[in-house]
């Protein structure tokens, strides 16, 4: 679509605005917080909107949501919040660079709170992407307070995206050699917990007499490791069980351990063929042996691919801020997001930018390049965002077919 008179004008209003949004995304950076406990960056987020006259309303236990414009198309712009514990002692960080997510997305309310918009766009501060903190975030869904533990799953199920149309967001990437990248895909996993009971007994005097859990635990993991031949390199399966628990001493026979993995594929087929492998080896390893066995099997994100239609679009909006070479296209990530649930919905887009240095998820993340990390990104989001308007892409129709089998055969209600 290239640039025109409406895209110059909101790029210039994100240029003028530039030590402003630089001063948010520190403060974002400094705030973080973990899924579904954003109270300070919900606190945040609502004390700008406040300021600059802009209507929100609270979705999803600490997310909000702001709608600009009216009309269709409907385009969703998604942010997500949280934040992840350190490694390395007590405390948080934005390691997964969410705090650049949400500046974005306050810098494009701002650039576009008055413009004249010719659709809708809904931009939505969602919280609860890493899948941690389990314990606290079944208490929530046990109070009635969340349906589920991540924030665009539970958002899908309350009916946030019904009537939309397409689904945007950005996410910090740390791939060398560019600066954007386009296309990429996300592995999407499922979460499994198996936990082995035995019999104690004295190690020495009787150990005829126990059942070992923990030989349990070990036959699966090496039925695991067994199984990796299995799998066609293409479909990017990935398993690496561990050992989070074990009881007993060294004279007592284990009577419980607990192996727990995430399985996770490129694909949805890759996926669930072999988390079904997986759980065959988890529950009949311990079956084998004659120990109690419990497995439990839990949705994690579905993996993510992308609309090609979009992605073009976000391309040449990309190409009006640096050249096609320094466009990184069609990567294949090993990580996840619960974006991927939006796209098995919706035709959906998470582009990547740089600007960043240090290891994701690790303590020496960090902002190396504002003007790439917390200018671009709006920039780019604007462009897109005003090219759907006008040439919309939707997935409207098929949308509450799709909604409800995902409902019923990946979330189980």
């Amino acid at each position: 679509m290239g640039m025109n008179e409406q895209k110059q004008r909101i790029f210039d209003r994100i240029d003028q605005n530039a030590q402003a949004i630089f001063a948010r995304s520190r403060r974002l950076f400094e705030m973080p917080e973990l899924g579904y406990r954003e109270v300070e960056t919900n606190r945040f987020i609502r004390a700008c909107l406040e300021d600059w006259g802009v209507a929100y309303a609270p979705v999803s236990y600490t997310g909000l949501l702001v709608t600009l414009g009216r009309g269709d198309p409907v385009v969703a712009v998604v942010a997500d919040m949280d934040g992840l514990p350190k490694r390395a002692g007590e405390g948080r960080i934005h390691s997964c660079g969410h705090s650049l997510q949400t500046s974005a997305a306050l810098a494009l309310i701002e650039a576009l709170r008055d413009e004249p918009l010719q659709g809708t766009l809904k931009v939505i501060f969602t919280p609860a992407e890493e899948m941690i903190d389990f314990e606290y975030r079944q208490a929530l869904i046990r109070q009635g307070l969340v349906k589920y533990p991540s924030g665009k799953q539970d958002m899908i199920a309350r009916g946030i995206f019904d009537g939309v149309d397409c689904v945007l967001s950005c996410h910090a990437s740390g791939e060398p050699g560019c600066r954007f990248d386009v296309g990429s895909r996300l592995k999407g996993f499922v979460i499994f917990k198996a936990v082995y009971t035995g019999r104690g007994a004295h190690a020495g005097a009787a150990p005829f007499a126990g059942k070992n859990a923990l030989h349990a635990a070990l036959l699966a993991q090496t039925a695991v490791a067994f199984l990796k031949d299995r799998f066609d390199p293409k479909d990017g399966v990935n398993v690496q069980p561990v050992l989070s628990e074990a009881a007993g001493t060294v004279n007592i026979v284990p009577d419980h351990a607990v192996v727990e993995t995430y399985v996770r594929a490129v694909t949805e087929d890759a996926l669930f063929a072999a988390a079904e492998l997986v759980e065959n080896c988890l529950q009949r390893c311990g079956e084998a042996l004659d120990i109690e066995t419990k497995v439990t099997r839990r949705p994690g994100f579905l993996p993510l691919a992308q609309s090609r239609q979009i992605n073009a679009l976000v391309k040449e909006n990309m190409c009006l801020l640096c050249p096609e070479e320094d466009i990184l296209e069609n990567l294949i990530s090993g990580a996840s997001g619960d974006v991927g649930d939006l796209g098995t919905l919706l035709p959906t887009v998470q582009f990547g930018f740089t600007g960043v240095s240090g290891r994701f998820h690790g303590d020496d993340f960090a902002v190396t390049d504002e003007e790439t990390a917390c200018l671009c990104p709006p920039k780019i989001l604007a462009g897109t965002v005003a090219d759907l308007f006008e040439h919309p892409v939707s997935g409207r129709a098929a949308f509450p077919h799709r909604k409800a089998e995902y409902l019923k055969t990946w979330l189980g209600e």
